[in-house]
């Protein structure tokens, strides 16, 4: 896929939505996001828990406005709860795109948070990753790398986010190895005589076509071998399913830590 441009200017028509792809190299060579700042920014959602990758996420969303003059987002409960509700279903349905496999699109999503506004701006954010590369501060390095989505984070009229992160990918991944995304962005008027609409989105996922040579030292395949053992054994299960699910879990990690 590519990103398609599209207007930040608010008119009185929905605007397209964009999609994009970013080959998933391209986000380590990206000028870090100010992640030491933001406590568990860099540790997979399973690993920091969801409510602090949700935290991480949103004081690096805000240090990127920070450093533009931009106003600091803040939580808003419909926002939250949509995005998360998304971010499950993409997990749990296997799909990865801003409209649903059941016809349901951002503006249907957010209907309970525009209902009483007389004017409102929504802006959607996805993406979903696997390895280091389901971290906070790599999927918002991503999201800043691609101009689409980079608009909506640094988009001045919005003041309200919902972050949602479910653990696991739209493509199968482990809940433990991955975490699918949602950011619902939005800004509400109830001022008389305002007629303002607009709605904007944009996705991110890695490129399956992404190819390294890298290796791995011995010692980086120990770790490996152990997390995935740990993995393995979490729940119940027959030793053909701990097997198979030890091997998904090394294949994982091995094309992660290549990148």
């Amino acid at each position: 896929m590519t990103a398609r441009p599209g207007s930040r200017r608010i008119r009185r028509l929905s605007l397209p939505l964009l999609t994009s792809a970013l080959v998933a190299s391209l986000t380590l060579s990206i000028a870090p996001a100010h992640a030491a700042d933001c406590a568990g920014a860099d540790l997979l959602p399973a690993v920091a828990s969801v409510p602090t990758a949700k935290a991480a996420t949103l004081c690096l969303l805000n240090d990127e406005r920070a450093t533009r003059g931009l106003a600091p987002l803040s939580t808003e409960p419909t926002l939250e709860a949509t995005a998360q509700d998304y971010s499950l279903a993409m997990v749990q349905q296997r799909f990865f795109a801003h409209v649903s496999p059941g016809g349901q699109t951002i503006t249907q999503r957010l209907a309970g948070y525009v209902a009483p506004a007389r004017s409102w701006v929504t802006g959607e954010n996805l993406a979903w990753g696997q390895g280091t590369l389901a971290a906070p501060a790599a999927i918002v390095r991503g999201w800043m790398a691609s101009p689409s989505h980079r608009d909506n984070i640094l988009n001045g009229q919005f003041n309200e986010i919902g972050i949602g992160i479910a653990g696991g990918t739209p493509s199968g991944g482990l809940p433990a190895l991955g975490a699918t995304y949602t950011t619902h962005f939005g800004a509400r008027s109830t001022s008389t005589g305002s007629t303002t609409r607009a709605t904007a989105a944009s996705s991110l996922s890695p490129s399956p076509a992404a190819k390294t040579t890298k290796r791995l030292s011995a010692k980086q395949k120990r770790q490996i071998s152990k997390r995935c053992h740990r993995v393995a054994k979490r729940t119940k299960a027959s030793k053909k399913t701990r097997k198979a699910r030890y091997t998904r879990c090394v294949r994982t990690q091995t094309r992660a830590a290549k990148r």
